[in-house]
């Protein structure tokens, strides 16, 4: 009671909770795990992946960093790390591939002879024509199960997940 006004306090403002996790066996880590279930996601869009797209010798990194590279002309290994989430020494490897496959170039950067400019080749826009057409077709296999509201909402909801 308020000394003041004889009134009885409000009550707290109440909290919206998480909510509670199932139960579930005291050893059962996977039954309700987030982490568990993106896992088991990413092995099978990868295992697709690699079905539909092995013709094309081409991994996932190296496809975003192909996609990357040209959509972003000019762009240096040091931004590609940062955009692809990778050190150096990962990108650098990418590049190398890439460029081996002639579908990059490096081109030096006029008044910096230690940098290089990242541009895609003949063969590279190549590449990206097949491999739009390929990346159709694998994401509507990936998201068969899905109706379009529901692939929508799960994009947005991974990308909370991974912010």
């Amino acid at each position: 009671m308020d000394r003041n006004t004889g009134a009885e306090p409000a009550a707290p403002a109440k909290r919206a909770r998480p909510k509670a996790r199932k139960a579930v066996p005291s050893h059962d880590f996977q039954s309700d795990a987030l982490g568990y279930k993106l896992r088991l996601a990413q092995v099978r869009a990868f295992d697709l992946f690699f079905e539909m797209l092995a013709p094309l010798e081409l991994s996932p990194a190296r496809v975003t960093a192909l996609s990357l590279i040209a959509m972003n002309t000019g762009t240096n290994q040091a931004a590609l790390a940062k955009e692809l989430g990778v050190a150096g020494p990962s990108v650098l490897k990418l590049v190398d591939a890439l460029e081996g496959a002639d579908w990059i170039r490096r081109v030096e950067v006029e008044g910096d002879r230690r940098r290089y400019s990242l541009e895609i080749t003949e063969q590279g826009q190549a590449r990206l024509a097949t491999l739009s057409e390929r990346l159709a077709e694998y994401e509507v296999r990936l998201s068969a199960g899905l109706s379009d509201a529901e692939r929508e909402t799960l994009m947005d909801l991974l990308d909370r997940v991974a912010r």
